[in-house]
């Protein structure tokens, strides 16, 4: 019975789609799903489908979201406030007073001051000694006093058989740490609660980002500027978290387009603004190529550049979904293509279906595939040739549709509706969650929510895969195309992101004199140097 509705649903859906241009015309109305006949209780959720008003539609997430800036988003800030104004030690040396210029002030241990300060560490950024953790006791301040108008403290220790070490430490890298690890001595001080994992740079702009629909505007790089500015290579970076899309022109076609030079272009570009690629576990090459010839469908559905695909996200079969962000690079031929918002999509669920939501947030279901794509030296096979030997992998990931991060924000949308497996949904839950299912996956073909977007040769879009869904481009009849792609991991980007601000406040803060201020410290007290948000 359930398989019959869905069907009629199906269809019903179709016919709505042809339609709805004209019934919006005429009435104003989106209406995505035409009515079931004598719906039965299993399609609960999916009475959700059968209209959609003109006040909901109109309540669809705004294009409008924060636009990345080459520049730091600074707030106003008492001038010089992390200043150092008074300091002197206590408890015979074993803890400091510090007071800044905006009248806070903490008391530091003496001891994780000395352990502390760079000169622990060598040029290769590791501790010089890993014994040093055993002398600490030994240390306290005998003297404390501001250097340089109070940008930088300066501190005397002693040892208990009477040698004294002086260290320098920046004002600046004091009051970033002071709320963390300092005790609040008055009421303009702040405790923050202590640092529990590992955050990111990044963090912040999750807070503030939101969806876009149709209408986008699509952020837009040259790739000449963008490998040499570390300026724009931050723009690019949160250009990737809002809108989670972005086109790089000028990569320029490859030498050869035989599949060990068709991405050697992104390849290289990708290398210098952000690192390698990642390494598929059997192909030759970090980078695949799909091609519009029958010898390239060959390898499967995916790479039939005939087989219309769903709107999807890459790497859903992967665990954890390793390809954060990924790398489309047109080689050969210009075509249009489309993408779509899976914030606005899981925002507009949670807005007017939340029972779906809280299916598709809280309920797993499982993608699954056996991958035979590739022979045992790395080289793309046909999936029909019995006499070509594959070299196969087992791919089984389990998780929610979307999945939330602890503070309940949108933290990735897995979906690719060809790689769903046998999922082991309860007894109960079964129909219901496909019910939702079926709502969000119409959904994510709804036109209002894809950005169609022109993709000529020589240029990579970049996606967020954990946000942003792309569906198969249109070819020309007469066009080739050789389309290569790959992807890197969310710790790399992250990472290279922390790299760069930590350049670009070197950069803008020539008071913080030593890079090495900005280096191996958490993220959390870095973002307060960086004024990341």
């Amino acid at each position: 019975m359930l398989k019959e509705e869905t069907k009629v649903l199906m269809a019903s859906w179709k016919r709505a789609v042809m339609a709805r241009s004209a019934s919006t015309l005429a009435t104003g109305k989106h209406t995505f799903v035409a009515k079931v006949a004598n719906p039965s209780p299993v399609l609960t959720q999916q009475r959700h489908l059968q209209h959609v008003s003109a006040t909901a539609s109109t309540s669809v997430p705004s294009t409008s979201y924060p636009q990345p800036s080459s520049k730091k988003e600074t707030p106003e800030p008492v001038q010089g406030r992390h200043k150092v104004t008074n300091c002197k030690p206590v408890n015979a040396g074993r803890q400091v007073e510090i007071e800044f210029a905006d009248n806070s002030r903490y008391e530091f241990h003496a001891k994780w001051l000395k352990d502390s300060n760079p000169s622990t560490h060598g040029m290769d950024y590791y501790r010089t000694s890993a014994a040093d953790v055993w002398q600490l006791s030994d240390f306290t301040v005998s003297q404390v006093f501001p250097v340089g108008d109070g940008q930088k403290l300066q501190v005397v220790f002693e040892t208990e058989n009477g040698k004294s070490q002086t260290d320098i430490f920046q004002a600046e890298w004091l009051y970033a740490f002071a709320p963390f690890v300092g005790k609040a001595l008055n009421k303009a001080s702040t405790s923050e609660k202590m640092i529990n994992g590992t955050s990111s740079l990044l963090e912040g702009r999750y807070a503030r980002r939101q969806g876009w629909m149709s209408d986008l505007e699509m952020p837009t790089f040259k790739a000449d500027v963008l490998t040499e500015s570390v300026d724009e290579q931050i723009r690019f970076f949160e250009s990737l978290i809002c809108p989670g899309v972005c086109l790089i022109e000028g990569l320029g076609t490859p030498e050869r387009l035989d599949r060990e030079f068709a991405g050697k272009p992104m390849e290289a570009l990708a290398r210098k603004i952000v690192g390698k690629l990642n390494q598929h576990p059997v192909r030759s090459t970090n980078y695949g190529v799909m091609r519009k010839t029958a010898e390239s469908a060959k390898q499967g559905a995916d790479y039939d550049m005939s087989n219309p695909l769903s709107m999807h996200t890459d790497h859903s079969v992967y665990h954890g979904t390793p390809g954060f962000i990924q790398f489309l690079y047109q080689a050969e031929g210009s075509v249009k293509s489309k993408v779509c918002d899976g914030l606005a999509l899981s925002e507009y669920v949670k807005e007017h279906h939340p029972d779906a939501y809280k299916l598709l947030t809280e309920v797993h279901m499982t993608h699954s595939s056996r991958n035979t794509l590739y022979t045992p030296e790395g080289a793309p096979r046909s999936v029909y040739d019995k006499s070509t030997e594959p070299s196969p992998f087992e791919l089984v990931h389990t998780h929610p549709i979307i999945e939330l991060n602890a503070k309940g924000q949108m933290e990735k949308v897995v979906q690719s509706e060809t790689k769903r497996g046998v999922c082991a949904l309860s007894y109960d839950t079964y129909e219901e969650w496909m019910a939702a299912y079926s709502l969000w996956t119409q959904l994510c073909e709804d036109p209002r929510f894809i950005k169609h977007f022109d993709w000529p040769e020589g240029s990579c879009v970049v996606t967020n895969n954990y946000r942003t869904l792309h569906g198969r481009a249109t070819v020309p009849p007469e066009m080739s195309r050789t389309m290569a792609f790959g992807y890197v991991n969310k710790t790399i980007v992250e990472n290279r992101y922390r790299y760069l601000k930590q350049l670009q406040t070197g950069k803008d803060k020539p008071e913080i004199d030593d890079h090495r201020w900005l280096t191996r410290i958490p993220n959390q007290v870095l973002a307060k140097i960086v004024d990341s948000e």
